[in-house]
C-alpha cells in the first residue's frame, strides 16, 4: 500500500499514498469512540470513580489527546497516527535549511488535531438539541416546527420587557441563526476535506488537508536517516524534564517526565498489541471453541425407581405391558418412569391412584403419551 502513490505518479517516493493518509484520520476517529466504549464499562462496575468521567469524556479524552499529540510532535514530528503510520510533518518553508517543526509549528498544530475536533462535536451535539434530534429528522421539519411555535407562544405570552428578557430574545435570535447556518458550515468542512483528498490523490496538490495547507505543513514518510536519527538521539523526552541540579526534588521530577515520555512511547507498541487482542477475544467469542468451554456437560439421567415388593413385576422383555402382559399398544408413562398401555395405565390410575409398579402415588392428568415412528 505505501507503495501506491510511486505506481501512480512514479516519482516523489517519500509522498504518502491516500490511502495512508485516510488510514491516519480513521486511526483518530476511531480511538475517541474506542475509549468512551470501554469507559462506559467500567463505569458500570465502578460508578463512584468514573461515572464524572464518562459525563465529561470528550473534555478528558482532549486533554489526554494534547498531551499524547504534544509529545509525539515535539519527538517524533509528527502525531501520533501519522507517526504510526511512518510518517512525519515537515515545514515547506525551511528555516536555515531546516524542515523540522518548530515551537510554534507544535501549538499551531495541536490546535487543529486536538481543538478543532472539540470544536466540532461540541457544535455537532448543540445543533442536534437545538434541531430536534432524531424525532425531527424522522417526524420531518414539523416536529421542530411545532416546537419553536410552542417556545414563541410561551414567550409572547409574557412580552419582553426588561434586560432579561431582551437577552432570552437575544439567544433565541442566534439559536435560530445558528439552525440556519450551521448546515451549510458543516458541508463546506467537508467538502473541502474531500477536495483535498481528491486534489492530493491527482497529484494537484502535496497538502492533503485543508488545514495542513494553512499551517504551511506537509506530511512525508520517514527516510532511513529519520530513523537513524530517532535511533541517535535515544529515547524521548517529556517537556516536565529540567537540568540536573543534584536536589531531590529535581531528581524526582527528571523521574516522573522519563516515566511519563516513556509510556507515551510505549503507546505506539501498546496500540497494535490491543486491536490484535481485542480481534482475538472478538474471534473467541464468536467461534466454536468458546461455546464448548462454556458448555456444562448434560447431567446424566436420575436412576429409575425401584420396584415394590408388593407392585406389578415388570416382565423381561420391555416391550410388554407390565399390566396386561400383551405387547403395548398406544404406549404411556406413568410419572414413576414406567410405561404401559395407555388405555391400562389410566384405568389402573383412575381407581387406584398409584403406580402399578411403584405404588407411588400419582394421578391420571400425570400420565405422558410416548410418541415414536413405526
Amino acid at each position: 500500500m505505501e507503495f501506491m502513490s510511486d505506481m501512480l505518479s512514479g516519482a516523489d517516493s517519500g509522498k504518502p499514498s491516500l490511502f495512508e493518509i485516510v488510514a491516519q484520520h480513521k486511526m483518530s476517529e476511531l480511538l475517541e469512540p474506542a475509549l468512551r466504549h470501554v469507559t462506559s464499562v467500567y463505569a458500570h462496575r465502578y460508578p463512584r470513580y468514573l461515572v464524572r468521567i464518562l459525563n465529561w469524556h470528550e473534555e478528558v479524552y482532549a486533554a489526554l489527546m494534547l498531551a499524547v499529540e504534544r509529545h509525539y510532535l515535539r519527538n517524533y514530528g509528527g502525531s501520533f497516527t501519522e507517526h504510526f503510520y511512518g510518517t512525519k510533518r515537515v515545514r515547506v518553508r525551511k528555516i536555515g535549511g531546516d524542515n523540522s517543526l518548530t515551537r510554534g509549528d507544535v501549538w499551531k498544530s495541536l490546535v487543529f488535531l486536538v481543538g478543532l475536533p472539540l470544536l466540532k462535536s461540541r457544535l455537532d451535539q448543540r445543533y442536534e438539541r437545538a434541531s430536534g434530534g432524531e424525532a425531527a429528522r424522522l417526524l420531518g421539519g414539523a416536529f421542530a416546527q411545532n416546537s419553536d411555535e410552542s417556545r414563541e407562544t410561551g414567550s409572547a405570552a409574557a412580552a419582553p420587557v426588561g434586560m432579561r428578557e431582551r437577552l432570552c430574545a437575544i439567544g433565541r435570535a442566534i439559536d435560530q441563526a445558528f439552525q440556519r447556518y450551521y448546515p451549510h458550515v458543516n458541508c463546506v468542512y467537508h467538502l473541502a476535506t474531500a477536495l483535498y483528498y481528491v486534489a492530493y490523490m491527482f497529484d494537484r496538490t502535496d497538502y492533503s488537508t485543508p488545514w495542513l495547507h494553512l499551517l504551511g505543513l506537509q506530511v512525508r514518510r520517514l527516510s532511513a536517516a529519520d530513523y537513524r536519527e530517532m535511533d541517535a538521539r535515544g529515547p524521548a523526552t517529556s517537556g516536565l524534564a529540567a537540568p540536573a541540579n543534584g536536589s531531590a526534588l529535581r531528581t524526582t521530577r527528571n523521574l516522573v517526565a522519563r516515566l511519563l515520555a516513556g509510556g507515551l512511547d510505549m503507546l505506539k507498541v501498546a496500540l497494535p498489541l490491543s486491536i490484535f487482542f481485542y480481534r482475538f477475544l472478538e474471534w473467541w467469542y464468536r467461534s466454536d471453541f468458546h461455546k464448548r468451554v462454556q458448555q456444562t456437560p448434560v447431567p446424566p439421567p436420575p436412576m429409575p425407581p425401584k420396584p415394590h415388593a408388593d407392585g406389578v413385576a415388570v416382565p423381561e422383555d420391555q416391550s410388554l405391558c407390565p399390566l396386561c402382559k400383551n405387547l403395548r399398544t398406544n404406549p404411556a408413562m406413568a410419572p414413576s418412569g414406567y410405561v404401559f398401555c395407555y388405555p391400562c395405565i389410566h384405568r389402573h390410575l383412575s381407581d387406584t391412584g398409584t403406580c402399578p409398579v411403584t405404588l407411588a402415588r400419582a394421578h391420571p392428568d400425570a400420565i405422558r403419551k410416548l410418541y415414536a415412528d413405526a
